[in-house]
């Protein structure tokens, strides 16, 4: 053995902490930007990425809200259809001409059925959901609901809305004069709407203000700061682990306590027999006869316990935090434009003077509708949404593959701030969706696009306008000392809420 090896040898001998740690180093750089060619070899531009974080840095260290994040990632390819980012080495190619997203979404709709998952142990009323779905089971479970919202369907719930409206201005003229925030104040609302309409639950969420329903179900988007740092890290550093771990974008407590109220729910109503014309009594009836039909053929259910009790747990958080953002940010605009809240005012008097509310009537509110729309468009409560590809797909009008596997984004708040679709887009304009052929147009994302989009939207459109017309012809909303224009978005928050709260000042009429 020469001196030359000797040394070696011996070096190695004396420094293999150094070694190693050097070694350890080298792999994690190498595993964590491994990926970062991914955009390059496919052509596409991309944001330049950063270690461990990619293009994650200002939202892991809060300093932009997640809305807000999704425009600042739009004008980084202004100009573009489509770019690539990174969320820590994971690459997303984000999607943000309208014509692509038609296309991607509705056309070719069979390339991209499922939604990205949060592929943790979590608990089977949550993992079983519409959201997480896929495939055939998804079309199954989404086939089944789907009638829940229809016309014929809400017209019997209408009588249920209007108690529900009548105690919503009950409990509000206790606040005759004063300084309230709306947000808080109208998810009391919708829980008592969602929870009468959808269960039969009474949850006199509009009689007592600390109802212990409002206290469970308001809590269930709160995440600790330390598991919030957790969750982010997870994600961008040791995806794979979550799939070992009961983890969940939810609150655990809260979740798990609504889910034991909607099951003590579903397990009286099996056995007194006695039948609601509500959602739950629609899952219960198409558990049954998919339960028969099985039976017969051998095959497994879809709808099985835990399947009715993720959508049952998902109509309740999903309608509450989206109904109740849409109704307060609907109030704080009339608030901050006192203007359009008399041409809204006019507008329902003159439509429902002398006239009961009916489903027809609310049909011809269409600046109520266009103002309600307006509002969501500003203030959508989701800012992203997921598709992942199913089977390999040729983005239209490029060379660029999607593999199977590979997610692409749409970012919702992006497009309803770009100038291009939406001129002054920061002004609130319900006039936008005023005519036929404007209402609703294609780059309207607030309840998604296509067979995945939001399935509850006829039911939380038709709640909001009974809830505002109840609320125009009562009350006069005007702002207060409390009252920022424009809001400041919560940093943290993934849905949208706003850091200080939707304050207005409300005075009986």
């Amino acid at each position: 053995m020469g001196n030359g090896t000797k040394q070696i040898l011996l070096f190695i001998l004396e420094e293999w902490k150094l070694l190693l740690l050097l070694t350890i180093i080298f792999c994690l750089y190498f595993y964590y930007t491994n990926s970062f060619d991914f955009f390059e070899k496919k052509g596409v531009k991309f944001m330049k990425p950063s270690i461990l974080f990619g293009n994650l840095g200002p939202r892991f260290f809060a300093k932009q809200s997640f809305h807000e994040f999704q425009v600042d990632i739009n004008n980084n390819f202004r100009g573009e259809r489509f770019g690539g980012f990174f969320e820590g080495r994971r690459p997303i190619l984000y999607l943000f001409d309208p014509e692509l997203i038609k296309a991607v979404c509705i056309r070719d709709f069979e390339y991209f059925v499922d939604r990205q998952r949060f592929n943790s142990k979590e608990p089977r009323y949550l993992s079983r959901s519409l959201l997480n779905l896929k495939g055939s089971e998804w079309k199954a479970v989404r086939s089944t609901i789907t009638p829940s919202f229809s016309a014929s369907r809400l017209k019997i719930m209408l009588p249920l809305i209007e108690v529900c409206s009548q105690q919503m201005v009950e409990f509000l003229n206790q606040y005759d004069k004063s300084e309230i925030e709306m947000k808080d104040v109208l998810g009391h609302f919708t829980l008592e709407v969602i929870g009468t309409c959808a269960f039969g639950i009474k949850s006199n969420a509009l009689e007592d203000e600390n109802a212990r329903f409002v206290k469970v179900a308001e809590r269930f988007n709160y995440i600790s700061g330390p598991k919030r740092v957790l969750l982010f890290s997870l994600l961008m550093f040791m995806p794979e682990l979550i799939r070992f771990l009961n983890i969940s974008f939810f609150n655990y407590e809260s979740t798990s306590e609504l889910m034991r109220m909607l099951k003590n729910t579903k397990t009286e109503r099996k056995a007194s027999n006695i039948r609601k014309n509500d959602f739950l009594q629609l899952l219960l009836d198409a558990a049954a006869k998919d339960r028969d039909e099985n039976d017969k053929s051998k095959n497994n259910t879809c709808l099985d316990d835990d399947t009715i009790d993720a959508q049952s747990l998902l109509f309740l958080i999903a309608g509450y935090e989206t109904s109740s953002t849409l109704l307060s940010f609907a109030t704080y605009m009339m608030a901050v434009k006192p203007e359009l809240q008399e041409k809204l005012r006019n507008h329902i008097e003159e439509v429902t003077e002398g006239k009961e509310i009916s489903y027809e009537i609310l049909s011809q509110l269409d600046y109520l509708e266009a103002f309600l729309l307006e509002t969501l468009r500003l203030y959508p409560p989701v800012a992203r949404v997921d598709r992942v590809c199913t089977k390999k797909y040729l983005l239209p009008d490029s060379n660029v593959h999607v593999d199977v596997g590979e997610i692409v984004s749409i970012p919702i708040y992006a497009l309803h701030m770009n100038p291009q679709l939406y001129p002054d887009p920061k002004e609130f304009k319900p006039e936008r969706f005023m005519n036929e052929e404007k209402k609703r147009p294609s780059h309207f994302l607030s309840f998604g696009i296509g067979p995945r989009n939001c399935i509850g939207l006829r039911f939380a459109m038709f709640t909001a306008k009974y809830a505002m017309v109840c609320l125009v012809k009562n009350f006069k909303f005007s702002t207060c000392s409390k009252t920022e224009n424009p809001v400041q978005f919560d940093l943290r928050s993934f849905l949208l809420k706003v850091k200080n709260g939707l304050w207005v000042k409300i005075e009986k009429k």
